[in-house]
């Protein structure tokens, strides 16, 4: 019997002392979690044993959930899948659950965008959004319904479609769209991460470094790899030396409480007029998702501010907003970044970073590593030293130390997607 415990807190709340309301709060918190873990173990094996049974005669239907494009990092276990004698993939396009007042909120248009996206590369693309009713579509009730669903996002995931509700009829599997350049309790030990049958994993370091901390105490977590970066795997590097494209990829996180991982307090217009002084080079904005809403909408920015930004950045280059940059990554020449997920990335192009360091920014080990063999500015006076040496003198001097890394970390021979797809197979 499912007792719904947050709510019943919530109403009890009003009629306890102020100082016992959190205790109260939180309890109930910690037994709804309880419940929801032992509704999901005793759907596994159920439905490991149906799957077993199926995939000997039929290919089991996987659904990776999708609602942003730009985070798409699954192709190649997509591709694979596609050409498996055990699976059909699907790309489920929904809408994530963020209010309206939060700059994670989507519209009509966003879900569009992403479902075009898919259909516009021939994949097997559906809707789990009715648009005309506004309304969540369940997994259980998608057509085909998942046998296998891979989740990227662990935010804003509306019931019908998380964990808890589709452990009744499908296993669950977790493959972040970044790779984490930090230790910190929101990547590994959210409640989504307490129900998902497996989280993938990059390496070794990554797993102790969550296991130690996880209230499970990893027993969820599995080395893959990370499918991002299958793609240096099964491409060569492949720069542009006719004119030097050189990209700009600010976070998001230009204020507030957050984790403050960007500089464009001292970063983001002096480098806007830096390209305009440069126009030798192909420029090329990268910004993450969220910025765009988030300056104007956190107050950082009025709107047409906002607006005006992109715009000078529009007229002078390109913004590039896809979810498929990693050409992008691998013919350019340079890339100016607070961002750290594409730290591990952009490592594997071979190419100079100039790391745009926030005095808030605390990388894990393989961040630390990694930024060592990177040109690290902690202001604009040295991003535009390292600038001139890497890019007008021609003095990549980090360069050989980096190649060394790459070999040190065995980052471009390891195929993920290989790797999850054995994981699934194994687990019927």
């Amino acid at each position: 019997m499912y007792i719904p415990y947050q709510n019943l807190a919530e109403i009890i709340s009003h009629f306890v002392p102020i100082n016992y309301k959190k205790k109260l709060l939180d309890f109930a918190y910690d037994l709804k979690i309880k419940q929801n873990l032992s509704f999901i173990n005793k759907n596994v094996d159920r439905v490991k044993k149906r799957l077993s049974k199926k995939i000997k005669t039929k290919k089991l239907n996987v659904a990776f959930y999708v609602y942003d494009e730009t985070k798409w990092k699954c192709q190649s276990v997509y591709d694979l899948m596609e050409s498996s004698e055990y699976f059909i993939p699907y790309i489920f396009v929904t809408k994530n659950a963020a209010p309206r007042n939060n700059c994670n909120y989507q519209t009509d248009e966003d879900l569009k965008k992403v479902y075009d996206f898919f259909k516009n590369k021939s994949m097997r693309v559906k809707y789990a959004y009715n648009i005309d009713k506004q309304k969540y579509i369940a997994f259980e009730k998608m057509n085909p319904r998942p046998d296998i669903i891979i989740y990227q996002h662990p935010w804003y995931v509306e019931t019908s479609q998380g964990p808890v509700v589709c452990s009744k009829f499908a296993l669950t599997y977790y493959i972040p769209y970044y790779i984490s350049d930090t230790d910190e309790w929101f990547e590994y030990d959210l409640r989504f991460h307490k129900y998902i049958y497996k989280y993938f994993v990059p390496n070794e370091m990554v797993k102790n470094n969550y296991a130690k901390k996880m209230s499970n105490k990893g027993k969820n977590l599995v080395i893959t790899g990370h499918p991002q970066l299958d793609y240096f795997y099964l491409n060569k590097n492949n720069n542009n030396d006719s004119k030097k494209i050189i990209i700009y990829a600010p976070h998001w996180t230009v204020c507030g409480e957050n984790i403050r991982y960007s500089t464009f307090d001292w970063s983001g217009k002096e480098i806007l007029e830096f390209a305009k002084s440069h126009d030798e080079f192909n420029w090329v904005m990268k910004p993450h998702p969220l910025l765009y809403n988030f300056l104007y909408q956190s107050g950082y920015m009025s709107k047409d501010e906002t607006d005006k930004y992109f715009e000078e950045w529009k007229n002078i280059g390109q913004i590039f907003d896809s979810g498929d940059y990693l050409d992008l990554f691998n013919q350019s020449s340079l890339m100016i970044t607070d961002s750290g997920s594409f730290l591990i990335e952009y490592l594997l192009t071979g190419n100079p970073c100039i790391h745009l360091v926030s005095d808030k920014f605390t990388g894990n080990e393989i961040a630390k590593e990694i930024c060592s063999r990177y040109y690290n500015a902690f202001n604009k006076d040295e991003m535009f030293s390292f600038f001139n040496d890497i890019i007008l003198k021609n003095n990549d001097y980090k360069k050989n130390d980096r190649e060394l890394l790459i070999n040190k970390l065995n980052l471009k021979n390891n195929y993920a997607a290989q790797n999850i797809i054995d994981e699934i197979i194994k687990d019927l």
